[in-house]
């Protein structure tokens, strides 16, 4: 038989309010970047982020905050101060139950929830590798995916 008490799914939502990195970037308009990189990477991955983003005509330090999550860290980022004012958020590797978003989302597809678009992409660092072994596979659905965003 079964159960009708709860005929929904519950999710927990992480507790966090804040990342342990904190949030960098004026976000002037409304992009938010999460991604997830070593202590020893986070300034060239920051470096290689900044020109992605410039390719877009988006200056990441004053158009932008963004985000690096330590491992398997989770926040909600409901909770986190100015997100609701977010227009897109790029989730570069980072899945969006550890923000305490559950709904789906497909790499590279755009999901408009609430006032927000949602991206999620391959992780920054495997990007920045591939571009460094030359291969041009993700970087490039990225491209794809900032210039359908921001008309470039």
């Amino acid at each position: 038989m079964k159960s009708t008490f709860l005929d929904f799914h519950l999710f927990p939502v992480p507790e966090q309010a804040q990342p342990k990195n904190g949030v960098k970037g004026a976000g002037d308009k409304g992009i938010w970047v999460w991604y997830e990189a070593e202590v020893a990477q986070q300034e060239e991955i920051e470096g290689f982020l900044a020109k992605v983003f410039g390719a877009a005509k988006i200056d990441l330090a004053q158009q932008a905050k963004h985000i690096c999550l330590t491992k398997e860290e989770s926040i909600s980022f409901s909770r986190v101060e100015g997100s609701k004012t977010a227009k897109f958020v790029f989730l570069f590797g980072v899945s969006g139950k550890r923000l305490g978003l559950h709904f789906q989302l497909q790499p590279y597809q755009p999901v408009q929830f609430g006032a927000a678009t949602f991206i999620l992409t391959d992780s920054i660092a495997d990007i920045f590798e591939e571009r460094q072994a030359g291969g041009k596979e993700k970087s490039g659905q990225l491209w794809r995916t900032l210039k359908a965003c921001f008309n470039v």
